[in-house]
């Protein structure tokens, strides 16, 4: 029987959870349900312990002095914190402490409470058996193995990063099979062994959002409570499996496959990224997806399987987020041998601007297909690039509705479609996310004010003359002082600067082009002398038409 230790100075807290399971069915007796510290750290002292499930927040001595003190003493119990909403920054350091897991008082039920404690459980018997090993191993005395109980103890607190950095090497290669074998692998708890293997990579779709939104940007942390969660789900998986976190929110899995069987069903994979994803999700709100490469006889090394899982799951940029993709297939459908399709990034963001300021819906929507990227055309080389051309398009975008007074019906979308980029979505869900922004726009330009919509126009075709308000009120059968009202209340600005805003924007598309002096653009877009668009110019963009030719700024 392991022995449990209940502290809480709550004895209301110490009842329920003593009452939440019937502790001697599954192998444990509660010894002690003390109120305070110190009544605990004496309980561990008279009788030991297994498990010590302990408040935080408690009289005379609280939890985090409380763990200190039980690892003095060289107790290796496994200690389970439990906290309220409010705890996050006591939590982080418990378990830096060595506090092994946490659990809201608020989310306490039976189920998971076992599943916890059983997991601990085997978890303390296998540290139990490896601390034995060394012992017999390299003739240590039993004050050296009280010592490597202690959680302050370097080696202790190392163990698991020695063991990722190890599994690391192997895969990337640094490592050798022959060196990985003669490691100590019952101390570090690798469970692999030559024969079949795969490796089953997993990467998290909203991980940076959720460090910002629910992990005060903790990495670290985030990161163990997933992986003792994956780990609990590998326990019950075919064969043997080594885990090691790979950062930013990757996880890698290498899968050794027992009794030499080296084609297990492909839906026995499918079923545990099933798990993996349904568990995460439901524990953490962690949307996973995966890439699955499986050894060949005689054909395939670690390192090369750990790249094929890699780029399995690129793919998900391409062809979406949130499943299971098998090099296998890539290889099938010949997906890797697309080649990316050039494009030039400025053309696009260009193209977009002209489409907008055009003012005409079915211009518009037709730029679509030019402005969007194929999935065809995407490879895990130049994701990133046209990330970076879909986050230019908000800027555009966003400059757009401000200026044209939409931006009250268009922001939702454009917001919505940055975080989308923010989160790497796939390809083709940032597509759609890009022609509903410009059928909505398309939509404010069809349905908004009929007499804003003939200035525009009016603005559109006589910007090159000298255009007055009081001469384009009286071409739309106004008053001058109405149409000014109109003018600032729909688009955001007087009609002095809406002109000038866009004489200024035809003047870049001259500039650019490069066949004009600066003195011809100037006339061509409506100004009468070089110094006044010289000056009109600098104050729209903050910088001289020179400067902007030169490309000092783009």
């Amino acid at each position: 029987m392991k022995k449990v230790i209940i502290a809480d100075d709550n004895r209301m807290v110490v009842k329920a959870v003593y009452q939440l399971i019937p502790w001697e069915q599954y192998g444990y007796v509660v010894t002690a349900q003390v109120f305070d510290g110190v009544q605990a750290l004496e309980a561990v002292k008279s009788n030991g312990a297994d498990l010590l499930v302990t408040d935080i927040k408690m009289p005379f001595m609280d939890g985090l002095e409380l763990i200190r003190q039980v690892r003095k003493i060289g107790c290796d119990a496994k200690v389970v914190v439990l906290s309220s909403y409010n705890d996050f920054e006591l939590v982080r350091e418990a378990l830096r402490l060595g506090a092994s897991e946490y659990i809201l008082k608020t989310e306490l039920d039976p189920k998971s409470f076992i599943t916890l404690l059983n997991a601990l459980t085997r978890q303390l018997e296998t540290e139990r058996k490896e601390l034995e090993q060394l012992v017999k191993l390299e003739g240590f005395s039993e004050s050296d193995l009280n010592r490597l109980k202690d959680a302050d103890n370097e080696l202790f607190r190392n163990r698991r990063h020695i063991r990722e950095q190890l599994l690391r090497g192997f895969c990337i290669g640094y490592v050798t099979e022959e060196q990985f074998l003669a490691q100590r692998k019952d101390y570090l708890n690798i469970r692999y062994d030559r024969g079949c293997h795969a490796i089953l990579y997993v990467a998290s779709d909203n991980f940076h959002k959720l460090l910002e939104l629910r992990w005060n940007g903790d990495e670290q942390l985030l990161a163990f409570a997933a992986s003792n969660v994956i780990e609990e789900i590998l326990e019950n998986t075919e064969g043997e499996a080594d885990l090691f976190y790979n950062g930013s929110g990757t996880f890698v899995i290498l899968l050794t496959i027992v009794n030499g069987k080296s084609d297990p069903e492909r839906s026995s994979w499918v079923q545990l990224f099933s798990r993996l994803s349904s568990s995460l999700e439901h524990y953490f709100r962690l949307r996973i997806s995966g890439g699955f490469a499986m050894e060949k006889p005689g054909a395939d090394t670690i390192p090369k399987l750990y790249a094929q899982a890699i780029e399995a799951c690129q793919f998900r940029f391409t062809q979406g987020k949130g499943k299971l993709f098998f090099e296998e297939d890539i290889q099938k459908t010949g997906v890797r041998t697309n080649a990316a399709a050039p494009f030039n990034s400025y053309e696009r963001v260009d193209l977009l601007r002209n489409a907008l300021s055009a003012f005409q819906p079915g211009l518009l929507l037709k730029t679509l297909e030019s402005l969007i990227v194929h999935p065809d055309h995407v490879t895990p080389e130049n994701f990133r690039e046209i990330l970076r051309l879909y986050e230019k398009y908000t800027f555009v975008l966003t400059d757009f509705v401000e200026k044209y007074g939409m931006r009250n019906a268009c922001d939702d979308l454009i917001q919505s479609f940055n975080e989308y980029i923010y989160d790497q979505e796939a390809i083709p869900e940032l597509n759609r996310r890009l022609k509903e922004i410009l059928e909505r726009i398309a939509k404010e330009m069809e349905t908004g004010n009929s007499q804003v919509r003939q200035l525009i126009k009016y603005v559109q075709e006589h910007f090159k003359d000298q255009i007055t308000l009081q001469s384009a009120a009286e071409q739309l059968g106004i008053t001058s002082a109405y149409l000014g009202r109109l003018v600032q209340k729909e688009l955001g600005v007087n009609y002095s600067e809406y002109l000038n805003q866009y004489r200024i924007e035809r003047s870049k598309l001259l500039l650019t082009e490069g066949m004009l002096k600066i003195y011809e653009i100037a006339e061509a877009v409506g100004y009468g002398s070089t110094e006044h668009f010289s000056r009109m110019f600098k104050k729209v963009t903050g910088i001289s038409p020179k400067e902007f030719s030169t490309g000092k700024t783009r």
